[in-house]
């Protein structure tokens, strides 16, 4: 059976985060990483740096930029930015307080499939992308080591991919820390090794 080892970062703690301030596609507003997020982002980079890694993505959207920043230079490896690890669409709560969707939506799961009229990313679409994602990775990087760092929602999903649990008990399951990196080797069933 053949692997990919996966390194789950999330981005550093930023100042979207402290203000508890929804922030996606599309982005109004970019938060940069605060004073602590660049500590955790450099921390992560260094444990990162004798990983052994062979590629580095990441979502463009500032936070995850920066933080991805800070493991290119302690790796040595370019940084390939890909629209499908940004964060969740967070629709009509887009650069609103995270209080508002979790008034609407206390149990992740019911995000499974959200109300129309809130225009939000479902997570099963968040699936899709990843799904079409990891297919382009598996093509490449098949027995290597690559490192993604996005957001706090999609790692989770991803994270349930990797880990074959299902949409809604991924959003009720593991859930990454800001700044932190966790190491998932996704077994890939049928592949010869």
């Amino acid at each position: 059976m053949k692997q990919i080892t996966f390194f789950l970062v999330r981005h550093g703690e930023a100042e979207n985060n402290v203000r508890h301030i929804l922030n996606s596609a599309p982005v109004k507003q970019e938060y940069p990483l605060t004073e602590h997020g660049k500590e955790q982002a450099t921390r992560t980079a260094k444990q990162l740096a004798t990983a052994g890694a062979d590629v580095l993505f990441s979502s463009p959207i500032l936070r995850a930029k920066e933080t991805a920043e800070s493991i290119a230079a302690a790796t040595g490896l370019p940084i390939q930015f890909d629209n499908r690890l940004w964060e969740v669409g967070m629709g009509r709560f887009n650069n609103h307080i995270q209080q508002e969707l979790l008034d609407k939506y206390p149990d992740p799961e019911m995000r499974l499939s959200p109300d129309v009229a809130d225009g939000m990313e479902s997570f099963l679409e968040v699936r899709s992308r990843l799904d079409d994602f990891l297919g382009e990775v598996k093509e490449k990087y098949l027995g290597k080591k690559v490192i993604i760092v996005s957001h706090g929602d999609p790692l989770e999903q991803l994270h349930g991919i990797l880990t074959q649990e299902g949409p809604g008990r991924a959003a009720a399951g593991w859930y990454p820390e800001k700044g932190s990196c966790t190491e998932v080797v996704w077994a890939i069933k049928g592949e010869s090794v």
